[in-house]
């Protein structure tokens, strides 16, 4: 199993560049998207006595191959969406995760499941930041600007306006800023719908949040398919794994009305007090000590930026573990009692396929409450 996986990544599979985070397939020493020196392949294992010339390969070191090609698919169909979906890429990175889950660590090629975490993070950080109309050019990216000039020689002077490039967007007319809360839940719900439907074109079948191989359906143990289901429910089911909710108090915006009473518009009126007729003096407008002429202060829940953690899994992002599997997914088989046989002792038990353990039937193999 080893020297099968170690000879895919020699043939290119899933080898990364530390620079740019690109898969490179070429086999050379340099990245081809951003010259950067790759990563050296280590010289594939010695073969073991079980994988000896002729001899035909355990299912588990069968299962183990399929599970690295298939994942090794969704890791490149997630690479082909981060650009334009993140929110799909970010499912498909996921999938990829919990395919790997059937996989002993020590029999991938190195930097597989890093390469997996470092795209999941790339797609949440583009799924974090979105673009927003600039407020100084209110989205048209330019600004008008008013002068005066001398017509004609006369001491009168005419005033024009034109327009130019807005300073603060560049002329683009959007700045960036950090996606509302519900919306980023929203859109990596969304991208796993998207997600979902790919793969099931691909011809996967639904494990849970997962997609499997339909073969795997019949093929998997318990314990092998409760460890893919337990990964790809992870998340609170709340937020989506993100840990945030929106500010109830401030509505998401993170800021509310000026706490000053006598602020009107981030203005407030004063009187001098150094005259000898405060009753006639004329009051004067100055900026709000409170607000800095502003009009809004932050607010305190949320303390301005709009999100507070998570009710249902204060803030961690992972769902409650299930209580009558502990998490694990899996319980013991009730028809053998972990004989491993049927009644009459003669036939393997049918509802664990003599593993021992059955799917928890509460969560399904989830290992999370289901709601």
């Amino acid at each position: 199993m080893t020297l099968l996986l170690a000879t895919a990544a020699v043939r290119g599979q899933l080898r990364i560049c530390g620079s740019c985070g690109r898969e490179d397939s070429a086999g050379g020493e340099f990245c081809t998207a951003c010259q950067a020196r790759l990563p050296d392949i280590p010289p594939p294992p010695a073969p073991a006595d079980n994988a000896a010339e002729g001899q035909e390969p355990s299912p588990a070191a069968t299962l183990a191959a399929g599970a690295f090609e298939q994942a090794r698919l969704d890791v490149l169909a997630a690479r082909g969406e981060e650009s334009r979906r993140p929110e799909v890429a970010l499912a498909l990175y996921g999938n990829a995760r919990a395919l790997l889950a059937v996989i002993d660590p020590t029999n991938l090629p190195p930097a597989t499941g890093q390469s997996v975490l470092e795209g999941l993070q790339r797609c949440r950080v583009a799924l974090a930041v979105t673009g927003q109309a600039c407020p100084a050019c209110s989205g048209s990216g330019r600004r008008q600007v008013v002068f005066q000039q001398l017509a004609g020689g006369s001491a009168e002077a005419t005033t024009r306006s034109t327009s130019a490039a807005c300073a603060t967007c560049g002329g683009r007319g959007t700045i960036s800023g950090t996606r509302d809360v519900e919306a980023a839940r929203l859109l990596i719900l969304q991208g796993r719908r998207e997600a979902g439907l790919l793969l099931q074109a691909a011809g996967r079948v639904a494990a849970g949040s997962a997609w499997i191989p339909k073969a795997w359906a019949q093929e998997l143990m318990p314990r092998q398919l409760a460890a893919i289901r337990r990964i790809a429910a992870a998340d609170c089911q709340a937020c989506a794994g993100i840990g945030l909710e929106r500010c109830k108090a401030c509505a998401g915006t993170g800021r509310k009305p000026c706490t000053n009473r006598k602020c009107r518009d981030g203005w407030v009126e004063e009187k001098p007090g150094n005259t000898l007729t405060p009753q006639t003096a004329l009051a004067r407008r100055v900026k709000c000590p409170v607000c800095q002429g502003t009009g809004a202060v932050n607010c305190q829940p949320c303390r301005g930026k709009g999100a507070v953690a998570c009710a249902r899994c204060k803030g961690a992002g992972l769902a409650a573990p299930c209580r009558t599997c502990g998490g694990e997914g899996v319980s013991e088989c009730r028809t053998c009692r972990t004989r491993r046989h049927a009644a009459d002792d003669t036939s393997l038990c049918p509802k664990c396929r003599n593993s021992g353990w059955m799917l928890c039937e509460r969560c399904k193999g989830d290992g999370v409450v289901a709601r």
